[in-house]
């Protein structure tokens, strides 16, 4: 039974090809995450990184460090694991630890990770990833409508044919930048998130406009402590709600399946590493909801594992896990898109790739 030996964390920034805006006022310029390793007694070893989001979770790269390692770590060196329960356990002892909640994702994949190389298994096969495809979508900026507009074309020549397309700046102008997409990319399929914008009496209308031209859904049109209101709205309007800010933790989502505000969960592995993830894909099972998987704006090591995540049959729709293309990130090992859909054999492939170079010494000076 390997026991955990060592867990080391590094800084990880990597550029952006051009800084990412959303809400009222959020701008990510480059990505500057901590990358986390676990090594077991028998040498098998994960890394997994946690992005540092200090206007959506509080977490800097010095305290994602510090939570690691003078709290998170002292409690799990030493202890043995031999199987997916026992890391699922260790996680939720980690719990004790309140929010910090991308350095405990981090931590929880890179042991599962490790655990899976200590097994011989593929991560596709030890998280019971049954899917042999998945499809993918992409963020799309705010911004003004050529700058939109450039970046539904980029992601379209790179294979995607799902965006998610942010909104709650400029209302009508962004109404009119959806028209010209569905006008130029037929075979494409939108969905807008609102990051919580939206006024409560104006919201159903909108979003019943939005999905009469052909947008599929809304997510987090509603500040989050508007609990009553999200629920009206959901009642009120056609277009099906993806919660995500509301749900960052397993007892978020069952406040929001008991209020029933929602219609899709978006997963971030980021945020509840597999261990959290699972469980909440299961109680969204239960309760009929759909599911897809976010990345957290991950470079091409947290969209792997995310994608990979995605591999449950539980997740019904196009996920997040393709933000590494707006990297300036050398992307040789990148898995290839194909019409919107990535193959899992072919990122299994290139996370081996990734990790093993991330392994280098020279990474964790």
């Amino acid at each position: 039974m390997p026991r955990i030996a060592r867990i080391d964390t590094a800084l990880y920034d990597v550029p952006l090809k051009g800084r990412l805006t959303w809400g009222s006022g959020h701008e990510l310029h480059h990505l500057a995450h901590v990358l986390v390793r676990v090594e077991l007694a028998d040498g098998a070893a994960g890394i997994a990184e946690a992005p540092a989001r200090p206007s959506i979770y509080g977490e800097t790269q010095a305290t994602i460090r510090h939570i690691i390692e003078q709290h998170l770590a002292p409690a799990l060196l030493g202890e043995a694991i031999d199987s997916y329960a026992a890391v699922a356990a260790l996680s939720v002892r980690g719990a004790r630890i309140k929010n910090n909640h991308t350095a405990k994702g981090a931590l929880d994949m890179a042991l599962h990770q490790a655990l899976a190389v200590s097994r011989g298994q593929r991560l596709t096969d030890y998280l019971g990833a049954a899917r042999r495809r998945i499809r993918l979508s992409s963020i799309v900026s705010t911004g003004s409508p050529a700058a939109v507009l450039a970046d539904v074309r980029a992601s379209y020549a790179a294979g995607l044919r799902v965006f998610k397309v942010k909104i709650g700046r400029d209302i009508p102008a962004e109404i009119e930048t959806i028209e010209h997409l569905l006008d130029e990319f037929p075979e494409a399929r939108f969905y807008v998130d609102a990051n919580e914008t939206l006024a409560s009496e104006k919201a159903a209308a909108l979003l019943d406009r939005l999905y009469e031209l052909g947008v599929m859904h809304c997510e987090e049109a509603l500040p989050v402590h508007e609990l009553a209101a999200r629920r009206q709205l959901r009642r009120a309007c056609r277009m099906p709600i993806i919660a995500d800010d509301s749900a960052f933790t397993v007892d978020e989502l069952r406040r929001e399946l008991a209020f029933e505000t929602f219609d899709i969960l978006n997963i971030k592995t980021a945020r509840t590493g597999f261990s959290q993830s699972r469980r909440m894909l299961k109680h969204c099972l239960a309760a009929g909801k759909d599911a897809m998987v976010g990345s957290q704006a991950g470079s091409l090591l947290g969209c792997l594992q995310a994608a990979i995540f995605a591999g449950h049959e539980a997740v019904t729709c196009a996920n997040e896990c393709s933000f590494y293309l707006k990297t300036e990130a050398d992307l040789s090992f990148a898995p290839p898109i194909v019409d919107g859909w990535l193959a899992l054999d072919d990122a299994e492939g290139a996370l081996a790739r990734v990790q093993e170079a991330l392994a280098q010494p020279s990474a964790w000076v």
